[in-house]
């Protein structure tokens, strides 16, 4: 089981990341380890992590809580691929961003080889990164 967070403060306005993070199906373009999003019903997709040295799929429940500025999703079937965006404007352009994320590995060898890639970044500070590059950089 890996659990990470990190928390950044994102060069754009809170608007702008909340529309960013709706975009389900574009969580890709910044979440390290998710390899495909495809919308299967309301606040239900289908989440293709990578896992090991292969991929696989998970059903995934998103909810958003725009009153509170913030983003969890669960894995509904298969191990854990869990997460919460929380967000809060520092000022008119700025927004900190919080990012939790615990996702199990799909078996001994996916958990063998996820202990052998650790490293010392963590990947959720490296997903904010990519995430503020998203919302800077649309398109």
């Amino acid at each position: 089981m890996t659990h990470q967070q990190a928390v950044s403060v994102v060069s754009a306005p809170l608007e702008v990341v909340e529309r960013a993070l709706r975009d389900v199906a574009r969580w890709p373009d910044f979440l390290l380890g998710l390899e495909k999003v495809t919308e299967t019903s309301f606040e239900r997709y289908l989440f293709v992590v990578r896992d090991g040295n292969g991929s696989r799929e998970a059903e995934v429940a998103v909810t958003a809580h725009p009153r509170d500025h913030r983003v969890v999703w669960r894995a509904l079937t298969g191990p854990r691929f869990d997460g919460e965006v929380r967000l809060s404007p520092v000022d008119a352009g700025h927004t900190r961003v919080s990012l939790s994320l615990t996702a199990d590995p799909a078996g001994f060898l996916a958990g063998l080889i996820e202990m052998v890639r650790t490293t010392h970044t963590t990947t959720a500070m490296l997903d904010l990164h990519r995430l503020e590059a998203v919302v800077t950089h649309p398109g």
